[in-house]
């Protein structure tokens, strides 16, 4: 050592970006997490499933009305929904697949459905 006081590449960083710098950098990074904490809105304000994921196993055929009378109606994108194999199988226009899975899969287990792409 040559007996000088090295910055670490931090301090060299921190120096280089200055206060103003600092002080964007910080609100970018609140900002950032407060998007990701927050951004996790319902996507149907208000709703509920009537009974849970475990009841709708048992009872596929009442799965298939609520969804169809009280979320489908809502999301939009769904083509057909069946139940075989001991499970509901949603058909879901490809625009709207991501969004549909998702917002069903926000209120109900995933292994309760089995998701379909509609080809046309």
């Amino acid at each position: 050592m040559d007996g000088r006081n090295r910055e670490s590449a931090g301090q060299e960083f921190v120096r280089w970006l200055g206060p103003t710098g600092c002080v964007i950098m910080l609100t970018v990074f609140v900002l950032m997490l407060a998007t990701c904490f927050l951004s996790g809105r319902a996507p149907i304000p208000g709703y509920t499933p009537p009974q849970s994921s475990e009841y709708y196993a048992a009872h596929l055929d009442e799965l298939k009305t609520e969804l169809e009378k009280n979320v489908f109606s809502v999301m939009g994108g769904v083509e057909e929904s069946r139940i075989d194999g001991g499970k509901l199988v949603i058909t879901i226009s490809a625009p709207d697949l991501d969004t549909t899975k998702a917002a069903v899969l926000r209120y109900y287990d995933a292994g309760l459905f089995e998701f379909v792409e509609d080809s046309k």
